[in-house]
């Protein structure tokens, strides 16, 4: 029945690109939660986005009901120093595509509103620089999904 229910949402999470009377303008792939060791309030999240369009694009914003914050942050290099940085928007070019991995682009999902663990599955809410939103919905796993 879980899994049942996981295809159905999953399928849902199409919906409103398929809506879109000039057709969609990003598609959403391979998304994921990672989970939280017990005691840790702060969950990474990860998708490969594309822009469907012939016009640059920027992921502007993403948002949760499921979570009190989230951030887009990029970890970054520096000698043999890593930090993770906010970044305000990520441009995606015409026909490309940006995939948020670990050590790479990412979300950070924090102040759960209540515990999350592999099988449950989060709502994100993206926003697009041309005004346009989508909703997608995130398993939260152990492991990344094989590609």
């Amino acid at each position: 029945m879980r899994r049942l229910f996981l295809s159905l949402a999953l399928a849902a999470a199409w919906l409103p690109t398929a809506l879109m009377a000039d057709g969609p303008s990003t598609r959403v792939s391979h998304v994921w939660i990672r989970e939280a060791p017990p005691g840790v309030d702060v969950l990474g999240g990860y998708f490969v986005l594309e822009n469907l369009t012939k016009k640059p694009l920027s992921l502007t914003s993403v948002s949760s009901p499921d979570f009190g914050s989230v951030m887009m942050h990029q970890t970054v290099q520096q000698g043999s120093e890593e930090s993770m940085q906010e970044v305000p928007k990520i441009d995606l070019p015409p026909h490309g595509s940006i995939e948020f991995k670990p050590g790479g682009y990412h979300l950070m999902l924090m102040q759960p509103k209540k515990n999350l663990g592999a099988g449950d599955t989060v709502t994100l809410m993206l926003a697009f620089s041309d005004g346009s939103e989508l909703a997608i919905l995130a398993p939260v796993r152990r492991d990344p999904p094989q590609h």
